[in-house]
């Protein structure tokens, strides 16, 4: 086994830097007491030879002795080698034993006279006008009868307690360097056992992680890591043990997934997202790893999926709810559904584990469903409304014998046009239905579409003229030849020029142009009719859509025009789209392969 020198240094640094941490720390914390403690002596010193001088010089003071006060003072200096300084109530200096008293300032206003007449002592640390250095003074009263009488003051310089202070500092500074080389010995000692204790730790631990569940580690370990070892070797059993379940849990999760086109949503008892397949992503717009274990509801943005969980799991049965929304796909609003599965999941003892959520997204389906209802409810009024028309007057002629001749062939004509738009009308929707089966009789082959352009042109201009329009025709000269059904393109021509004449107004215009672009082939029909709205543009081509009901039912039609044109159109792998502006007109293209 090669040793590790790497991890042995790392936890060497780390032991050694803790260590030496604590010794700075206890050097820093002793430095403070030692200053404080010599500091607090110093100032027990100075009170007590303080209280010894003024004692003493009570009686000498009220004498005005000068000569005796100043004798006093300087046998107090040299003894204790402290600077006193004798002062009168008034603050003038009577002895001093570091200067002349006679050239002393006033000391009256001095910060440890003004603490000791006031509150019976002073002590001040400051720097000293007089002798320029700084002092450490200490002050009291001296009183008679009551009477303040003078100011006794002891002063120490603060050389003396940093020569102190440093003489300490120095001893403990050399024992704490022993203390240090010792402990980093022993530190390294503990280290390298620890060190390779660890590195069998991490070999077995490297087997189990391989697969191997065979290797222990030895529960005798140095220095604490022994538990480690127990529950490495737990470890080693317990997956040991669970691997062949876990594996099978794997697979058929995999399996699940992999086979499903609904989305699916796994969570847990708190309903963070543990598994999220490309479906469900794809759904509600999210990233599928980036959402995998967060909550449900900080990544899903609807309701109904976090209340079919809770519910699901707090009932431990299946949920089932939906999603509807409506988004805007370009200029148009189109609806999304989505059916809501959610079911609880329990362990073999029954223990809720969370639970499983399926999106089937029947947008589709629902699409055709609305589509079918609508037209069976608008084919249904298509037909009743010209039947009902001959029924009512069919009777009238019946039922009145008197009736007058010119009134029967009134009514006669318009039972014979509600006749025709009948046959228009299930005629449409045969071709509608001939369309959509796409049967095998259809008879592709080439066209010549300058001609089945001019054909229907000119099979238009009688009620283009009746309503005094424009028309301007521009068919390209080049020769263009499509592939596919005659009588279907020509009917594509005819409905989109016959559209145009409907919601053209007198006067109006309308353009129909042919030509070639690339490989394709482009027909153009253009008016200046009354236009068509964004939101309604796309719905047009549905069977019996129309905007103005009853506008578009007195122009005539059927209302599958445009619904045939777009079936034509798919059939023959071609594109018809629109563009319209409201109350200026609107333009039909059509775009599809030409023949090389």
């Amino acid at each position: 086994m090669n040793f590790n020198f790497s991890f042995f240094w790392r936890i060497l640094l780390v032991y050694a830097g803790i260590f030496l941490g604590g010794v700075a720390a206890f050097l820093w914390l002793t430095n403070g007491q030692i200053r404080a403690d010599l500091e607090d002596q110093l100032a027990e010193e100075l009170r007590v030879q303080t209280e010894l001088l003024a004692n003493q010089s009570e009686v000498i003071i009220s004498s005005d002795n000068q000569q005796a006060l100043a004798t006093l003072n300087n046998n107090f200096s040299s003894i204790s080698g402290k600077r006193f300084t004798i002062i009168d109530s008034q603050g003038i200096v009577l002895a001093d034993s570091h200067d002349n008293a006679s050239q002393m300032p006033n000391h009256l206003r001095r910060p440890e006279i003004q603490n000791a007449i006031a509150s019976g002592s002073g002590q001040v640390s400051r720097f000293s006008q007089t002798i320029g250095e700084d002092l450490i003074y200490y002050a009291l009263p001296v009183y008679q009868q009551g009477e303040l009488r003078g100011i006794v003051r002891a002063a120490a310089f603060t050389d003396e307690l940093g020569m102190k202070i440093r003489s300490q500092q120095s001893g403990i500074l050399w024992k704490s360097l022993i203390i240090s080389l010792v402990g980093i010995v022993l530190l390294a000692v503990m280290a390298f056992l620890q060190a390779r204790s660890v590195e069998n730790l991490a070999l077995i631990a490297s087997d189990i992680a391989d697969g191997n569940f065979k290797g222990r580690v030895p529960e005798k370990n140095a220095l604490g890591l022994r538990k480690i070892a127990k529950v490495i070797n737990e470890l080693a059993r317990n997956s040991a043990a669970n691997l062949s379940d876990i594996t099978t849990d794997r697979n058929r999760l995999a399996a699940i997934f992999a086979g499903m086109v609904e989305g699916v949503i796994d969570v847990d008892q708190n309903q963070k997202i543990l598994h999220i397949n490309d479906a469900a992503a794809k759904l509600l717009g999210v990233n599928a790893q980036e959402s995998t274990g967060k909550a449900v509801w900080q990544e899903v943005r609807h309701n109904e999926i976090t209340q079919a969980l809770e519910e699901a799991i707090k009932s431990q049965s299946v949920v089932k709810s939906q999603i509807t929304q409506v988004f805007s796909s370009g200029k148009n609003e189109e609806e999304s559904v989505v059916d809501i599965y959610a079911a609880s999941l329990s362990d073999d003892s029954g223990k809720p584990i969370g639970a499983v959520v399926v999106l089937h997204d029947i947008s589709e389906l629902k699409s055709l469903e609305r589509i079918r209802t609508d037209f069976v409810a608008n084919a249904s009024h298509e037909l009743k409304t010209p039947i009902t028309a001959i029924r009512g007057l069919s009777e009238s002629v019946i039922d009145d014998e008197a009736i007058e001749r010119e009134t029967v062939i009134h009514f006669m004509q318009r039972i014979h046009s509600q006749s025709l738009r009948l046959s228009q009308l299930v005629g449409d929707l045969m071709t509608l239905s001939r369309l959509e089966a796409a049967q095998e009789s259809d008879q592709f082959s080439i066209i010549n579409m300058n001609d089945l352009v001019r054909n229907s042109v000119i099979s238009a201009e009688t009620a283009i003229e009746g309503k005094n329009q424009k028309l301007n025709v521009d068919i390209t000269k080049e020769k263009i030849e499509v592939y596919g059904d005659r009588q279907n393109l020509s009917q594509l021509v005819d409905n989109l020029i016959d559209n145009a004449n409907k919601y053209t107004p007198e006067n109006g215009e309308i353009f129909v142009r042919l030509l070639r672009e690339g490989n394709e082939m482009i027909l153009e029909v253009v008016d200046t009719g009354i236009g068509i709205s964004p939101q309604f543009q796309q719905r047009i081509f549905e069977r019996f859509y129309r905007i103005d009901k009853a506008r578009s039912r007195s122009l005539g039609g059927t209302g599958l025009g445009l619904s045939i044109v777009k079936n034509i159109a798919e059939k023959h792998d071609g594109v018809i789209d629109i563009k319209s502006q409201q109350g200026k007109g609107s333009t039909f293209s059509y775009r599809m392969q030409v023949v090389s």
